[in-house]
């Protein structure tokens, strides 16, 4: 069956969450913030995934195996960095899982400074069984695409070292690499849209 991809409709925002959720919580980010236990860890990331707002200006895309959602991306449009606009600007929370997200969003903001208008993607994911399926790159694709029409800018997105490969193969450039306080260094990546 082939994957389509489209803009991930607001009915289906949940379930793009959902999917978010599932490909993240075995990350090293996700034990580090809430723990080896996997019912613990499952209910802390859900609970900030779930907690994922979509805006006007959101960028959020879906892949598609007929009518199942097998892939998701969300993000912010140039000039629009959620990341840059509310993200960097919150108080650091009193909770000390929740800052270690907070100190995060703090340390990206810092690499996104020195950047001109640019696109945030904030997520992408595959569900894991479909992994090696080309569906990343659609997704990422599908995004560059429908930037062109925006005034040119970046589309920059984050990464941890293991990923640069797959996204230098989507003509994706590292630009700086800054602290994560919850796993290895991280990457930022930059695309430019023409």
């Amino acid at each position: 069956m082939e994957i389509s991809v489209r803009p991930l409709a607001d009915v289906e925002w949940p379930a793009g969450l959902a999917l978010l959720h599932r490909a993240f919580v075995d990350e090293p980010f996700t034990v580090e913030m809430y723990g080896p236990d996997l019912p613990g860890r499952w209910a802390g990331s859900w609970a900030l995934y779930s907690s994922m707002g979509r805006a006007s200006y959101s960028l959020a895309i879906g892949a598609y195996a007929g009518d199942v959602l097998v892939g998701a991306l969300v993000g912010s449009r140039p000039g629009h960095c959620h990341l840059c606009q509310v993200l960097a600007r919150e108080s650091r929370p009193e909770d000390p899982l929740d800052a270690i997200d907070w100190q995060f969003h703090q340390n990206i903001a810092e690499v996104h400074r020195p950047l001109a208008a640019h696109a945030w993607i904030e997520k992408v994911a595959t569900e894991r069984a479909l992994r090696g399926h080309r569906i990343g790159r659609l997704l990422l694709d599908a995004a560059a695409d429908a930037l062109k029409g925006d005034a040119p800018a970046d589309l920059v997105l984050e990464c941890a070292p293991d990923r640069t490969t797959f996204y230098t193969g989507l003509q994706f450039e590292q630009v700086a690499t800054f602290t994560d306080p919850a796993g290895p260094d991280a990457m930022l990546m930059r695309r430019r849209i023409r």
